[in-house]
């Protein structure tokens, strides 16, 4: 299992430096003109991102690498703890800082707790953080499920982004233990009872003979979880067996890629093993040293 859970956590910090260059640009004839080969990492092209640079994450890759940091050096999760490491570093964040960040740590600053400060955002983003959770609970499902949710909580606490949290760690167990995307989601979809989800999975199967540009923007560019949990799960579904070219469409397809790519990054990346990321992706990440520190000590302790 370690391949697919160094995998699914270096398929998502992967997936994050790789849509920066594009990020938060929702025409893809804009992408497709500056990029028009995909072979790495760029810098932005919009302004959001203030001073970051080719190889570099998102606010979404940083917060992911923050819960990373505190699961080795706690040697466990701990909401308490992440969320302190949290409101440390982004009392201080230079880079963009969006508003489901900003109500959490107001509500933080004002002494609410971990469980209480959370935004009612409906963002998908947070959901691309849950990969550092392998480490600890790649077979726990229980245990991967309850974690995934309640470090979203801290966050997002909005029903529709707790309840896919849910899913999509119920998809990345699924994964670890070696079944494929496809084979995972048809058997969730026969064992769901939520009538929105089950919508999801059979508009993303159905999608898989379509243009991935078209799919999503048929789906939704952004990052409310309505049209992004589908548009994620289209790239899982369309591109099983190949997460580079996962990662290339989902950038063209403009957007919040960054969002919809941790997430179908890291269950392309569990799947296909850590030896199916391009090798020189991995080496261009600014934060590979520090990543390939954290994911040791977790290992070195089992």
């Amino acid at each position: 299992m370690k391949s697919s859970v160094y995998g699914a956590i270096y398929g998502a910090f992967v997936a994050d430096a790789f849509s920066l260059g594009g990020h938060w640009v929702y025409e893809p004839s804009e992408i497709k003109e500056r990029f028009p080969s995909l072979e790495g990492f760029y810098n932005p092209m919009t302004s959001y991102h203030g001073d970051k640079k080719a190889g570099d994450f998102t606010h979404y890759g940083d917060q992911c690498m923050w819960l990373l940091e505190s699961i080795s050096l706690e040697k466990e999760f701990s909401l308490a703890s992440f969320s302190s490491r949290w409101k440390e570093y982004m009392s201080e964040y230079k880079g963009y800082i969006d508003g489901a960040s900003k109500t959490t740590l107001e509500n933080l600053n004002a002494g609410q707790t971990a469980i209480e400060a959370g935004s009612s955002s409906q963002d998908l983003s947070v959901i691309g953080r849950i990969a550092p959770l392998a480490l600890l609970y790649g077979d726990e499902q229980k245990a991967f499920e309850d974690a995934a949710v309640l470090q979203a909580k801290m966050t997002h606490n909005s029903p529709a982004v707790l309840e896919t949290t849910r899913f999509f760690s119920q998809l990345l167990y699924l994964v670890l233990q070696g079944y494929t995307p496809t084979n995972s989601v048809l058997a969730m979809l026969e064992e769901s009872h939520d009538e929105k989800i089950k919508t999801w999975m059979k508009t993303a199967l159905a999608s898989r003979e379509h243009d991935t540009t078209e799919a999503i923007k048929s789906c939704g560019q952004s990052c409310n979880v309505s049209g992004a949990c589908p548009s994620a799960l289209h790239l899982i579904l369309k591109y099983e067996n190949d997460y580079a070219e996962a990662m290339r469409q989902n950038v063209y397809a403009g957007g919040d890629s960054a969002a919809r790519g941790m997430v179908a990054g890291m269950i392309l990346g569990a799947f296909n093993g850590l030896e199916k990321i391009p090798q020189e992706w991995i080496a261009s990440l600014s934060n590979k040293e520090r990543i390939e520190q954290y994911i040791g000590l977790v290992y070195d302790r089992k």
